[in-house]
Parts: C-alpha cells; sequence; structure tokens
C-alpha cells in the first residue's frame, strides 16, 4: 500500500480553509495505486472534518483510524490517553500508551488492502506512524500543516525524556 500521511493540529481538521487548500491538490495527484481512502485521527463528536467531506465529495471511502473507548479500554490504555500532559509552550507531550494506539492505527490502514490512502493525524503521531508503516515496506509521502511545529517530548509519570 501507498500512504500520503499529513500532520496537523487537530483543531486545523474542521474548517481550516488552509488545510483543505493543503489536501485537495493531493487529492487530484495521479498515484501509481488509485487513491481510494482517506483515514483520519478524529473525533467524530466534534463534528464532519474536511477529510470527512472531501471523501464524500470525491466518493472515496473514509474511516476513523483512531481507537473507540471500547478499544482503548481493551488495550488496558483507557486511563493513560485522556490524563496526558497539557502542551506546555511549543512542548508537546507523548505518553507510553501512543505505541500501542499507533499499531493499532497501522492495523486499520494496512487492513484496507491495496491503494493509496490521506492519512490525516495529529502532528504529535506523525513522525512515529511515517516510521512504523515504511518499517513494514509500505511507501510514505509526508506532509505536514501546522502553524508552528512543536517539540515532542515523551511523558514518564513526572518524568520526561527530550
Amino acid at each position: 500500500m501507498n500512504f500520503v500521511v499529513l500532520g496537523s493540529d487537530h483543531r486545523a481538521q474542521q474548517s481550516d480553509p488552509g488545510l483543505e487548500g493543503v489536501i485537495r491538490p493531493w487529492l487530484d495527484r495521479q498515484y501509481l495505486e488509485p487513491l481510494k481512502a482517506i483515514a483520519e485521527e478524529y473525533a467524530e463528536k466534534i463534528g464532519n472534518s474536511i477529510g470527512q467531506r472531501l471523501a464524500q465529495e470525491r466518493h472515496l471511502l473514509w474511516y476513523n483510524i483512531d481507537l473507540t473507548s471500547a478499544e482503548e479500554a481493551k488495550a488496558g490504555i483507557l486511563e493513560e490517553q485522556p490524563n496526558r500532559p497539557e502542551t506546555q509552550g511549543n512542548i508537546a507531550f507523548r505518553v507510553p500508551s501512543d505505541e500501542l494506539r499507533e499499531d493499532a492505527w497501522i492495523e486499520k490502514l494496512t487492513g484496507q488492502g491495496s491503494g493509496t490512502v490521506l492519512v490525516i493525524c495529529g502532528y504529535l503521531h506523525f513522525e512515529s506512524l511515517v516510521r512504523k508503516l515504511r518499517e513494514r515496506g509500505h511507501a510514505v509521502d509526508q506532509r505536514v500543516y501546522l502553524e508552528k511545529v512543536p517539540e515532542i517530548r515523551l511523558w514518564i509519570g513526572r518524568l520526561e525524556k527530550g
């Protein structure tokens, strides 16, 4: 499979015209394997995303790669995920369970057969997701849409590693 992974800020996913302007040209490109889906890390409770609207407009499959609360509970990460530390200045924090979450995303992404998928995720997961997809032998193009790129640190209890 082929992937275009776009790391962004979740606040942009719902209605940022700049993000839509970045996504539209990727939908018009010719890929070795046809573009078949837009996949997002997206909290559906906040309404339709730009990705959902564009997928519908272009007659593409749209799916949420993020885990449901039931999936997080089954994976044993339901407690840690909502309790991650707040972003401090330009520092965003990963928690250990992000690795498990991203592994589950990989399963959802690669279980869709052949084709090209545009993946939109929070920048916190961007580099790790790109690396994991490439390690599994997938072609990955990567892009970022952010006002500013945060420094990512791992949070372990009260300790942090840069």
